[in-house]
């Protein structure tokens, strides 16, 4: 009988970047993290990861949370976008272009506990982290090349933890190591790759959902939702999302790999990241 949570999280993962993480992917936190979205009402989304040396954000991570936050914003949930002031008019612009009223905070690098606690006054009840960067063991952040980028990042991070000790449901998606939610499979990642033991998360999420692309994970959420609920719509098509995408790269975003501006992801060409949307949609029988 045909797995479909076991076929998601493997074309999820897909190894398109060349990143060899993908042994750690797991089809029922896949499962437990969609009914999670299911049960929730106020969800926070961060995503936004800083790219050296143009201090830009890259093309994954908010077309994921961008689509996620739709497909939650058409369930009913109350859904807003979390990232850095700097990039917050980026993903904003996402947003608009496809006519969808989602707020996007833009958090400063250096924020003091008044924000914090506003923060969480507003009630949220599931946090998720699509590519973003999670503190290492020394407390600072790194890029996958090993570029300490902590000047340039806001420890959004801290709600996570701050969740963990709230027992609040979070959930972590990332295709590197360095991003929130990596702290669960960090021992893992220290075994197989020892030298780049400085740059892995110490972050831990309740449900870890590893992608070959981050933006993938997002689309495997979305994904489950969809068969949970018996509604493929709810998935982005192949050409929303290469819309999606030159909105986000005329708005300043640059591919994290190639460091160029261009419709591309991790260095994954368009034909790659449109087959993807279409295999997932295969899964829903759409």
């Amino acid at each position: 009988m045909r797995d479909f949570w076991q076929e998601v999280v493997d074309l999820i993962a897909e190894d398109a970047a060349h990143r060899g993480i993908a042994d750690n992917k797991n089809k029922f936190d896949l499962l437990k993290a969609c009914e999670k979205l299911l049960q929730s009402k106020k969800v926070a989304i961060f995503t936004g990861f800083t790219i050296m040396p143009f201090v830009k954000c890259e093309t994954d991570g908010p077309l994921g949370a961008i689509f996620l936050a739709r497909a939650l914003l058409e369930l009913g949930k109350n859904v807003s976008i979390w990232t850095d002031d700097l990039y917050s008019s980026v993903v904003e612009k996402g947003v608009n272009s496809l006519g969808i009223r989602i707020p996007v905070y833009g958090v400063p690098f250096k924020w003091g506990g008044w924000f914090f606690q506003l923060f969480w006054k507003e009630g949220f009840d599931l946090l998720i982290s699509i590519e973003r960067p999670g503190r290492g063991i020394d407390g600072r952040y790194y890029s996958s090349r090993e570029e300490d980028i902590t000047c340039y990042v806001s420890p959004l991070d801290e709600f996570f933890i701050e969740a963990k000790r709230r027992k609040i449901p979070t959930i972590g998606i990332g295709d590197g190591g360095n991003e929130i939610g990596m702290g669960n499979i960090r021992e893992k990642l220290l075994f197989k790759f020892p030298e780049k033991g400085k740059i892995f998360s110490i972050v831990k999420v309740d449900h870890l959902i590893i992608g070959g692309i981050s933006n993938w994970g997002g689309y495997g959420l979305i994904a489950g939702l969809a068969k949970l609920l018996s509604n493929g719509r709810l998935l982005p098509s192949p050409a929303e999302e290469e819309f999606l995408l030159n909105v986000m790269v005329d708005s300043g975003s640059i591919d994290g790999v190639t460091l160029e501006y261009s419709l591309s992801v991790d260095g994954v060409n368009k034909a790659i990241l449109q087959r993807k949307l279409r295999e997932l949609r295969l899964c829903l029988g759409s």
